[in-house]
């Protein structure tokens, strides 16, 4: 799979290397935050809504979604981190 340059990107070019790195450190701990909220609203919804075996359903697919939803944006931090390193290293090197 072919990734795009990340010194393309607006963020990068309008506030550079330490700008993109230090947003990066602050959304990507808010997105994960936020996970955690919407996680606990779930698991604290969803049993109210529905009785018998679909509670047991309903709570399998929300832990489901919830380490879908978790390693996407694992994978997209590491992605985002090793993008800022090759550019580090691509920037150094020149």
């Amino acid at each position: 799979m072919k990734t795009s340059d990340i010194a393309d990107t607006p963020l990068v070019r309008k506030y550079g290397l330490r700008g993109a790195k230090l947003f990066t450190r602050l959304w990507f701990p808010f997105m994960y935050l936020l996970l955690v909220a919407v996680v606990a609203a779930l698991w604290t919804v969803t049993p109210e809504l529905v009785t018998g075996w679909k509670r047991i359903f309903s709570g399998c697919l929300v832990a489901a979604l919830t380490v879908l939803a978790a390693s996407l944006l694992t994978r997209m931090h590491l992605d985002h981190s090793a993008a800022f390193e090759r550019l580090a290293t691509k920037a150094e090197s020149a």
